[in-house]
């Protein structure tokens, strides 16, 4: 008799470990135990109406980890910078003088560690698979030192990696593409009406600099599940098309029949839109992304998708685009 593989997926709740989550429950001869701090929330509650195992445990208390992991066949460990940095209760934690995002990178980082650590004491783990970015200061040889929200995945990475060479023999890399959410929620990058009517795409991307475009809350789970049955030791840059903003809008234009166009700010345009403690972040940001690819295009450990064993099958672009209520994002 076949024993049944157990996944462990840290954040089961949220974009990429709900995806990871969607996918292992169609996979046969799959348990799916999902993580979350609160069991009693109403997706919490979902998932476990649908045979999702729910285990309160918290990425900040290392011992509730362990009793999580038991027994794991593979883990999948994701963070949340913007959700550290976008919550109300964590506006008074750092020390004076520290940005609050990083003082979030320093507790990202932390956090990732604390899943790392306790991931290397599972005796049963077969593959883990950690969500990580491009480290932007050594990728850009220090040229570009403020993009926390990478690095501190990145250092975190580094530290398995040194600490843990076991583990590591049994650990792939998984890189979120930029979201293609991001145009329907972000407030910085969703595109505007002008009163002509044309739909702008306004930020500071050099608008032909090709992107790796990912719809995480779809696409995680495939490319992680392609991960988790194919050999250790790969770095892959997740997306489903490599394009640029410009082709991005000329496809919305395609779907929707809305007019649309792409206009590059200036820093300096750009900072009058941002809080004081993103500026520096997101400056070197776009900058790092225009100057060094995404995923530190010089990085030789980098792979896509289609270079997997089985590569996933993931939708396109266009209709990620025609499915969203541009109506209801147009007059945010």
């Amino acid at each position: 008799m076949t024993s049944v593989k157990v996944i462990v997926v840290p954040g089961a709740t949220g974009n990429q470990g709900g995806s990871v989550v969607e996918t292992f429950l169609k996979e046969p001869g799959w348990h799916v135990r999902g993580i979350t701090r609160n069991p009693s929330s109403v997706k919490a509650q979902a998932l476990s109406a649908r045979r999702v195992e729910i285990v309160q445990a918290d990425m900040d208390e290392p011992k509730t980890l362990e009793l999580a992991f038991k027994s794991a066949t593979a883990i999948f460990a994701v963070s949340d910078f913007w959700g550290l940095y976008g919550d109300p209760a964590n506006k008074d934690k750092p020390k004076p003088g520290t940005p609050l995002n990083v003082w979030a990178a320093g507790h990202e980082e932390q956090q990732l560690k604390n899943v790392i650590d306790t991931a290397a004491k599972v005796p049963t783990l077969e593959r883990f698979i950690v969500s990580s970015l491009s480290n932007a200061t050594k990728c850009s040889k220090g040229k570009y030192s403020h993009v926390y929200h990478f690095d501190s995945k990145a250092r975190a990475v580094d530290y398995g990696r040194g600490k843990y060479p076991d583990l590591w023999k049994r650990t792939s890399i998984f890189q979120a593409g930029f979201f293609l959410s991001n145009y329907v929620r972000n407030p910085f990058t969703q595109p505007q009406r002008n009163p002509e009517g044309v739909v702008q795409f306004i930020g500071q991307l050099d608008p032909d600099v090709k992107m790796p475009m990912i719809a995480p809350e779809e696409d995680t789970g495939p490319v992680v599940k392609a991960l988790v049955k194919e050999a250790a030791g790969k770095n892959v840059i997740a997306y489903r098309e490599w394009i640029s903003v410009r082709e991005l809008a000329q496809t919305f234009t395609e779907m929707t029949g809305l007019n649309s166009e792409v206009i590059m700010l200036s820093k300096t345009e750009a900072n009058l839109l941002l809080p004081p403690e993103l500026k520096l972040e997101l400056d070197d940001n776009f900058a790092y992304f225009n100057e060094f690819g995404y995923e530190g295009r010089d990085d030789p450990t980098v792979i896509h998708p289609s270079d997997l064993s089985s590569p996933p099958d993931l939708d396109s672009v266009a209709n990620y685009l025609k499915k969203q209520d541009w109506s209801k994002v147009l007059t945010a």
